[in-house]
């Protein structure tokens, strides 16, 4: 009988010592690994951005039960890195994130408590966006096709409130649109717009209007056939057409 109640406990200590070590096996967060897939073909590796307060993102990366703190790097399953960045208090600070391939896909650093930068690649390595952040908002953002050539470009005043120039281009090269702005006093632009050959199609001023936070037509517009001639003239008054 004595030897029966020894035995009972050893098999029911042995089974209680194997269910506490699974318990806290699956209590331990395991580092994370990524397939290919992650990569996202428009806006790439995107997995992380919730991490990063400079760009107003509300999440925290936690280990065992902790904020993170320190450098910390992610791999895919096949090995290669995916992701290498300083963490304090379970948040990103300056990070790179990494192709299949192994070429870098961005990198983004923290310039001081107001300021931040990014730059996004291709996997080819070309330069997809470079942008700047003034307290986490876009201050200027350039974006370029895969063959290096400029796609669009774009900047805000330091108010974040009306742009100094919005630009877009054809994969040729040629301009699209342009929007430029003429006086800041009185926040006037000339817009114009081409055909892809680089004939003008359109062209006219804005004002932007403080009170309806948007950009209104002014004065004479004209308009051009793709052969260059004129096609018509619009007058407009705080955007509306008056003849």
């Amino acid at each position: 009988m004595i030897k029966y109640t020894l035995l009972l406990l050893s098999i029911i200590t042995l089974n209680l010592t194997a269910f506490c070590q699974q318990d806290l096996e699956d209590q331990i967060v395991r580092d994370p690994k990524f397939t290919e897939d992650i990569v996202d073909k428009t806006y790439g590796i995107t997995y992380y951005e919730p991490l990063n307060l400079a760009l107003n993102g509300d999440s925290t990366r936690m280990k065992q039960g902790y904020a993170v703190n320190g450098w910390i790097e992610d791999f895919y399953t096949s090995g290669q890195k995916i992701h290498r960045g300083f963490y304090i208090d379970g948040q990103l600070k300056i990070y790179k994130n990494f192709y299949p391939n192994g070429n870098i896909e961005r990198e983004f650093t923290n310039i001081d408590n107001f300021r931040s930068k990014a730059t996004l690649y291709y996997d080819n390595g070309n330069i997809k966006s470079q942008v700047k952040y003034l307290e986490g908002y876009p201050k200027l953002w350039i974006d370029y096709y895969k063959n290096g050539k400029t796609e669009y470009y774009e900047e805000y005043h330091r108010s974040l409130v009306y742009h100094i120039a919005k630009r877009s281009y054809f994969k040729s090269g040629e301009a699209s649109s342009l929007l430029e702005l003429l006086s800041k006093k009185k926040l006037t632009y000339s817009q114009s717009e081409y055909y892809e050959d680089g004939g003008i199609k359109l062209k006219g001023h804005l004002r932007y209007n403080k009170d309806i936070f948007d950009y209104q037509r002014e004065g004479t517009w004209v308009y051009y056939n793709t052969d260059g001639s004129e096609d018509k003239e619009v007058k407009y008054k705080d955007g509306k057409v008056l003849k």
